[in-house]
């Protein structure tokens, strides 16, 4: 099934046309969700996707498998697993971060609800910020994980 958004309503007057966006991706096509599998809250929260997943839309791939990682998404080759998750669709389109969240919320009827969150005027400004500081944060919210620390540099590595 194509999508089709139209921004603004449904009739538009010749001044609103320039606003009218167009979407087209499948819905229900296959995401492939790549994640950080050693982050206990990048786990929890991707449980929230599995549990509303009843069109069997979303595949889970540890980004710490990087021999399968490296052979089933070429295109991951020199992604940063460490700052971001990643999804990749059937037809190869790779989203990271707030835009990986944004595109799996299309995955499943029962987070169609959120579909307005992420696309209100200055979304992806916002959650690309919001997304980054709960990534650099992640310690704060669960995560227990050597993993979830980002490496940092000493001072012996810096000189």
């Amino acid at each position: 099934m194509k999508l089709r958004l139209l921004a603004g309503g449904g009739r538009l007057g010749a001044k609103r046309q320039s606003m009218v966006i167009y979407h087209s991706m499948s819905l229900f096509e296959p995401l492939h969700v790549i994640y950080d599998g050693q982050c206990v809250f990048c786990i929890r929260s991707l449980k929230l996707f599995r549990a509303v997943d009843f069109m069997h839309v979303f595949s889970f791939y540890d980004a710490h498998d990087e021999s399968r990682i490296s052979v089933t998404f070429p295109e991951l080759r020199d992604a940063d697993f460490d700052n971001a998750m990643f999804v990749v669709t059937e037809s190869r389109k790779v989203s990271r971060g707030f835009f990986a969240f944004r595109r799996m919320v299309w995955g499943s009827p029962l987070t169609w609800l959120l579909i307005p969150i992420f696309y209100f005027p200055g979304a992806g400004f916002v959650g690309t910020r919001v997304y980054a500081w709960v990534a650099k944060n992640r310690l704060k919210f669960g995560c227990r994980s050597d993993a979830c620390t980002l490496p940092s540099i000493s001072r012996k590595d810096a000189s």
